[in-house]
């Protein structure tokens, strides 16, 4: 697949697009104003026909496409060209700044038109500035396109539906009408006259400016901008980039049970081999919530059925004690409610899970009930008890998570996707608290080694009268992949975020399963490494150094 910049003259006359020549949107009537922006002529009468119905705004001259004068304008010495702030020349093929008054020496938007033809992009900028364009990625981009590609006369506007035609403020509409005024205003001063000489550059550095803004609020597929217009005609670019239409629209659609998470790096292990690690390859340490989350429906139903077991054993238990008890108390809706507590409330996480019931004196009660930790199998064949403690949502929830997610996967994403591997599916491991135990639980306390189940990773839960350190049972919340697929993934531990999606039917599952070691999962394009040892730095040395010394693994 080739993705390249689109000709705008060619769209224009291949679709008939009309120009809007009006920045009046509505006239004394209420109607759209003739040749506007909401122009009936221009757009159409009917909903198909303003769904689909693009115009053109006439520059009158040539600007940079925006999405070029976006890169060019984190080159510092360009950037001054463009502004007209200095001037420079052609030699070699290179952009030279000099003195204003060395021979040939121009500035502004039309010394790069003129000089376009010169130019050689791969080689235009000083080495000094390389690093901010990401190895000449950018520049062999610019060097790909043809002149009328890099430069425009035209910019289209977006068909009427798009734009909030209904806007109760008739007199400005929303910000990208706000945006196409202005340019039409500015456009149409230039061509009349208006700005003379001594401010036409200033003025062509406006429209260059805004034309990049409604490129960014409307068009950007990765950088779209929140934008607000100042009362003076200015534009302020705010938040985080998702209110262009590309990236609101098509990019930014999700689906239900994804999640998105903050990537870091392992916790500290004492791993004897890459099979020990926190997160080994195949594998991602996932927080209890965000798999509550992916994987909600699963839940929902398992807590369902495991507290009607559990209150049937209930019932028996304290048989002499209970009238009436409703052994399906727990609904759909009772599940789903306690799952959404626990994800959005980490203070509630320890609360102990209650069973209602009617006592022999007509009361309502409400209780909880016990689970029982042991330090090791010989401990639960003596009965010897470490831990006696109300049965919380930490429990119920990790002990559901360890049965449903066995065979389960997920899928990483990073965005951009730059490479097929930004993309990969994963086998899923349970992060919980801090600081994790190796022990045997039961619920029953006339339990045998064959009730008692084994965890080698159970939560620190926090309990009334209990010695534990709020740090042991602080919760991770964030996402851990290990490094193994930093490289291809293009991504580090400084804030990145991983778009997350649980994969649910047998059939996925297997194939993800196929996946996770397949070659295709661990070598790029070109055949090459491209998870783990793909670059080995200075650390890798280091590590492998401090290793070897160790007597213990050096015998």
């Amino acid at each position: 697949m080739k993705v390249d910049l689109m000709n705008i003259d060619k769209f224009v006359a291949a679709n008939g697009c009309q120009q809007v020549t009006s920045p009046i949107f509505f006239n004394y009537t209420g109607n759209p104003a003739e040749g506007g922006l909401f122009s009936y002529d221009l757009f159409g009468v009917t909903d198909e026909e303003r769904k689909n119905r693009f115009g053109y705004i006439d520059l009158h001259t040539h600007y940079l496409h925006p999405m070029v004068y976006s890169i060019l304008s984190r080159l510092g010495s360009v950037k001054d060209i463009i502004n007209g702030n200095k001037y420079a020349i052609i030699e070699e093929h290179k952009i030279k700044i000099v003195p204003e008054d060395t021979t040939d020496a121009e500035t502004g938007i039309d010394f790069l038109y003129k000089k376009f033809d010169e130019i050689n992009w791969l080689t235009a900028i000083e080495d000094g500035e390389m690093h901010s364009i990401d190895k000449k990625t950018r520049l062999k981009f610019l060097r790909s396109l043809d002149k009328n590609e890099f430069f425009i006369t035209k910019w289209l506007v977006l068909p009427p539906f798009y734009r909030e035609e209904n806007s109760q403020d008739k007199s400005m509409g929303d910000s990208i009408n706000k945006l196409y005024k202005n340019l039409i205003s500015k456009t149409n001063s230039m061509r009349l006259g208006h700005s003379i000489s001594l401010f036409g550059d200033q003025t062509k550095v406006g429209i260059q400016k805004t034309l990049l803004d409604i490129y960014q609020s409307s068009m950007a597929p990765i950088s779209g901008k929140n934008l607000l217009i100042n009362d003076n005609g200015g534009t302020t670019l705010t938040g985080s980039g998702k209110n262009s239409m590309i990236r609101k629209h098509l990019m930014g659609k999700s689906m239900d049970y994804c999640c998105c998470n903050v990537i870091t790096s392992p916790q500290d292990s004492s791993a004897k081999s890459p099979a020990d690690l926190p997160a080994p390859f195949g594998y991602g340490l996932f927080p209890m919530a965000t798999l509550l989350s992916l994987f909600n429906p699963f839940f929902s139903a398992e807590v369902v059925d495991y507290m009607k077991s559990v209150i049937t054993d209930f019932k028996y238990e304290f048989n002499d004690d209970i009238e009436k008890i409703n052994i399906g108390q727990y609904s759909n809706d009772d599940a789903s409610k306690m799952i959404k507590r626990f994800i959005e409330s980490e203070s509630s996480r320890f609360d102990p899970v209650t069973i209602e019931y009617i006592d022999k004196e007509g009361e309502k009660v409400e209780r909880s009930f016990y689970i029982y930790e042991y330090a090791s199998k010989q401990d639960v064949a003596n009965k010897k008890i470490m831990t006696k403690r109300e049965f919380t949502q930490t429990d119920l929830f990790y002990i559901l998570a360890m049965d449903i997610l066995k065979d389960k996967h997920a899928y990483i994403t990073r965005y951009p996707i730059a490479n097929f591997q930004n993309i990969y599916p994963t086998k899923i491991k349970v992060n919980s608290t801090a600081t994790v135990r190796d022990i045997y639980i039961s619920i029953d306390p006339n339990n045998t080694i064959q009730t008692a189940i084994h965890y080698e990773r159970y939560p620190t839960v926090e309990y009334p009268g209990g010695n534990i350190n709020k740090i042991d049972s602080g919760f991770y919340n964030v996402m851990i992949c290990g490094n193994t697929p930093l490289k291809s993934l293009g991504g580090d531990y400084d804030g990145d975020t991983l778009y997350l999606r649980g994969v649910f039917t047998k059939e996925a599952n297997d194939e993800a399963e196929r996946l996770c070691f397949a070659k295709s999962n661990m070598l790029n394009a070109s055949g090459g490494p491209s998870r783990g040892l793909a670059k080995i730095g200075k650390e890798a040395v280091m590590g492998l150094y401090e290793f070897t010394k160790n007597e213990h693994y050096s015998n």
